[in-house]
């Protein structure tokens, strides 16, 4: 049945990916619960150790700059096929990070920049650290700690399907009737 067109189905389809991506978007936006971890650090020998370490639960949003919004796209790939792209980074976003796994050294500096986080010392002050130790010490936490992932596309996703399945459904039901009607002509 090569070249057979299902239109309603494609168009269903194609809402349906449409829907999903702006799902995401909204996702990344929303504020959700994280862990922060605070430790006092001593050296060991030449790796660093924690201790006096501290947990406590506080709201963020998932995208520090706003860009994995702006750059969830719906791709139509081939018959009945569509993609949403996200940038590379989502997938750590989703992962996390984990324990014993840095994150390169610019990498982490840009997103102080964006974070606008300035270095406080014990008492809550500002300090005068520079912006490269701060990110060492971010980095030796993360290495020590790693980071927790949220899973923002599963959820979404189930939802999509759910909010479409009898639509799609109707569509490829009436699309089907229709090659039939044209056949029997």
């Amino acid at each position: 049945m090569a070249g057979v067109k299902l239109p309603k189905t494609d168009a269903q389809l194609g809402r349906m990916a449409g829907a999903f991506a702006e799902a995401l978007k909204s996702a990344t936006r929303r504020r959700i619960k994280k862990t922060g971890i605070r430790a006092n650090w001593k050296r060991a020998g030449k790796n660093w150790m924690a201790y006096n370490i501290r947990k406590s639960s506080y709201t963020s949003q998932i995208s520090a700059s706003g860009n994995l919004a702006n750059n969830i796209k719906v791709v139509k790939k081939d018959n009945y096929d569509f993609e949403v792209t996200m940038p590379f980074y989502a997938k750590f976003l989703i992962e996390g990070r984990k324990k014993g796994k840095g994150i390169p050294i610019n990498v982490m500096n840009k997103w102080i920049r964006q974070k606008r986080i300035k270095p406080r010392g014990g008492d809550g002050k500002f300090t005068s650290m520079s912006k490269e130790s701060l990110g060492f010490m971010m980095n030796r936490k993360i290495k020590y700690f790693g980071i927790e992932g949220f899973d923002f596309v599963t959820p979404e996703r189930e939802q999509i399907k759910k909010r479409f399945k009898s639509a799609l459904s109707r569509a490829m039901n009436s699309d089907i009737k229709d090659l039939i009607n044209k056949f029997n002509k």
